[in-house]
C-alpha cells in the first residue's frame, strides 16, 4: 500500500460570540488532513492550528510535508513522522509546522486501523472501553453576567457531569495581565467578579467534583500567587495554565504556592521531549497534552507514557472538530494513567454537526470509544461542504 496524495481540508463556521482571558471567537475553524492511498483506504487526521490562518497550514501540508509521503507505506507510522520530523526540523520542530504533522499523523493512525480493521485504541493497547471526561465551557461572552454562568453550569449537572472547567484571568486592570496587549478587550471583567465565578460554580456543584479554571496563560506569576488563597477559598481544584510553560520557573513557584489545588498543563506545548523537560522540573502536576498540535497520535502516546514513568496523570487537551475528539477518545483509552479528558461544551458544528452518529456516553458523561475501524467515525461529508472553504 502507498500513499498517493496529502491534501488538506480547511473548514469555518461562525459561532455564537465567546472569549477566554486571551481572545475573542467569532468563528470557529478546523484544518483536517486527507490521506488517499492506491487501495483506496483514506485516512482523516486534524491539524490544531490555534485560530492561525487556514490557508498557511494548506501550503505546509501540501507543499512541505506531502512530497515526504508520496509513495510511501503510510503504515510506517513512525518511519514517516521520524522523516517529517527531521526534513524539517530548522523550522518545524515546534509550532504550525508540528501541528501539521500531528494531523499527517493522526490520519495515518486513521488508515492503519481500517487496513488492520481495528480501532485505533486497540492498536494502541486498550487500557478501558470508556473514558471520563469534564464539561469545558463557562466563556465569557456579550451579556454573559453571573446568572448565565449558573444556568451554564446548572445544564453540565443535568447532563450528568461530575467534573467543570471555567475560563478564568479577563482582568486588564491587573499589571502585566496579556489581554492588555491582545485585538480587543471586550466584555472583560475585574479580578473580584472572576473570584465570584469561581466561587459560584462551586457552590453549585457542592462539595462533589473537580472544579477547574483556565486562564490561557495570561496572568504573570505574582498575581497568580497572589490568587491562591482566594482560589482556594473559593473552592479551586485544578488551575491550568496560568502562565505561559516557557516560564518553567515561574511555574515551579507557582506548582509550591497552589495550597493543594494541582497545576495543569500545556497545551501550547509540542514533542516528548518538551514534555519531559517540563515533568524533570516538576512544572505541572496534571499533564495535557493536545494529539493535534503536540505530535500526533505517535508522539502523544510517548508523552503519556512519560508522564506515567514521572507518576504524572494525564488529561488530553480537545478543543477541535469530531476527528480530533475522536483521536483523542482513542489515545486516553490506552493510557492507564488517563484522569479525564476535555469535553467541550460549547455550540461547536464542527464537532457535533458534521458525523453521522455522535459520540456515545452513559450517564456520567464517560464518553464510550468508537468501535469501528480507524478513527471509528462515521463523516457526514455534505455537512462538511456546507462549512469548507477549501
Amino acid at each position: 500500500m502507498k500513499i498517493v496524495s496529502v491534501k488538506a481540508i480547511g473548514m469555518r463556521w461562525q459561532c455564537p460570540v465567546m472569549s477566554d482571558a486571551m481572545s475573542v471567537c467569532k468563528a470557529r475553524q478546523a484544518l483536517w488532513v486527507k490521506v488517499e492511498t492506491d487501495k483506496g483506504i483514506i485516512g482523516i487526521g486534524e491539524a490544531f492550528c490555534y485560530g492561525s490562518p487556514l490557508i498557511i497550514a494548506k501550503y505546509i501540508v501540501e507543499e512541505q510535508l506531502a512530497p515526504v509521503l508520496i509513495n510511501e507505506d503510510p503504515t510506517d507510522i513512525e518511519l514517516l513522522w521520524q522523516k517529517m520530523y527531521w526534513r524539517n526540523v530548522p523550522n518545524g520542530r515546534t509550532g504550525l509546522v508540528m501541528g501539521c504533522i500531528s494531523g499527517i499523523d493522526i490520519a495515518l493512525w486513521d488508515i492503519l486501523g481500517k487496513a488492520a480493521g481495528m480501532p485505533i485504541s486497540k492498536l494502541l493497547g486498550l487500557h478501558s472501553d470508556k473514558v471520563p471526561a469534564y464539561a469545558s465551557g463557562g466563556f465569557y461572552a456579550p451579556g454573559k453576567d453571573l446568572d448565565g454562568l449558573k444556568r451554564e453550569v446548572e445544564g453540565y449537572q443535568k447532563k450528568g457531569y461530575a467534573d467543570i472547567k471555567i475560563k478564568i484571568g479577563r482582568n486588564p486592570e491587573l499589571l502585566g495581565n496579556a489581554v492588555r496587549y491582545t485585538a480587543g478587550t471586550d466584555f472583560t471583567v475585574r479580578y473580584e467578579e472572576d473570584i465570584k465565578r469561581i466561587a459560584a460554580v462551586r457552590k453549585i456543584m457542592g462539595k462533589e467534583g473537580r472544579l477547574a479554571a483556565d486562564i490561557n496563560a495570561a496572568w504573570p506569576v505574582e498575581e497568580v500567587l497572589r490568587a491562591s488563597a482566594d482560589f482556594c477559598e473559593a473552592g479551586l481544584n485544578w488551575l491550568e495554565e496560568p502562565i505561559l510553560f516557557e516560564d518553567v520557573e515561574g511555574l515551579k513557584k507557582i506548582g509550591k504556592g497552589l495550597l493543594g489545588i494541582s497545576l495543569v498543563g500545556y497545551e501550547t506545548a509540542q514533542g516528548c521531549k518538551n514534555y519531559v523537560n517540563l515533568m524533570k522540573q516538576n512544572a505541572m502536576d496534571i499533564v495535557q497534552p493536545d494529539v493535534g498540535w503536540g505530535g500526533g497520535i505517535s508522539e502523544l502516546r510517548k508523552i503519556g507514557l512519560a508522564a506515567q514513568g514521572f507518576s504524572k496523570p494525564i488529561s488530553l487537551h480537545s478543543f477541535g472538530s469530531a476527528v480530533h475528539f475522536a483521536a483523542s477518545l482513542h489515545l486516553a483509552a490506552s493510557f492507564p494513567n488517563t484522569e479525564a479528558i476535555e469535553s467541550e461544551e460549547n455550540h461547536n458544528f464542527l464537532k457535533t454537526g458534521v458525523l453521522k452518529t455522535p459520540f456515545e456516553h452513559d450517564e456520567h458523561m464517560n464518553f464510550y470509544v468508537p468501535q469501528l475501524p480507524g478513527l471509528g467515525i462515521e463523516i457526514d461529508w455534505d455537512s462538511v461542504e456546507k462549512i469548507k472553504v477549501f
